[in-house]
């Protein structure tokens, strides 16, 4: 990786807005833009998120090289999974939203494109059981393996029983 001098430059909403929209309409891919508290959020189908994730990576304009966090939340009718990203190149950070319904959730995993979703992506199937297709090493975590319940789940109850530990083949 080389070196390069950084000069600040001031964040200008409408000009991500602008130009991430440009870039994606070239590709096909339908986005819908908001800012909320100055940071700038796109919503995108759950099928374009492997495709806009190549194209923010890749993309010599746009160049979001590096993925802060994923996070996903179950609302009451629907998942949102938002996926927060960053450019160095130029000091533009964007989150990108994808809303999943309740019946057999399932999006498509970006750590083809961002090795550091990884983990990120583990936790989000794990904790709330989103199928993450094409992820490269489905296992637990953080629970320890022999849990048939997504704790982070609206309909999750806790229920108290003494449980016999199990450990699991192997930890990271």
């Amino acid at each position: 990786m080389e070196i390069r001098e950084y000069k600040y430059r001031e964040i200008d909403n409408q000009e991500i807005i602008d130009t991430i929209g440009a870039k994606v309409k070239k590709a096909g891919i339908g986005i819908e833009f908001d800012t909320y508290f100055d940071q700038v959020y796109g919503m995108v189908d759950s099928k374009d998120i492997l495709k806009l994730a190549k194209i923010l990576k890749d993309d010599k304009d746009l160049s979001f090289k590096y993925i802060r966090s994923i996070t996903g939340s179950d609302f009451e009718d629907h998942f949102e999974i938002v996926y927060s990203l960053f450019s160095f190149e130029n000091n533009w950070p964007v989150n990108i939203k994808v809303n999943l319904g309740h019946e057999k959730p399932k999006v498509d995993s970006i750590v083809s494109v961002y090795r550091g979703a990884n983990w990120f992506e583990r936790e989000i199937w794990e904790m709330l059981g989103i199928d993450i297709k094409g992820h490269p090493g489905l296992k637990p975590l953080l629970l320890v393996g022999d849990e048939d319940f997504h704790p982070l789940l609206k309909s999750f109850e806790l229920k108290w029983e003494d449980r016999k530990y199990k450990p699991t083949e192997k930890f990271e």
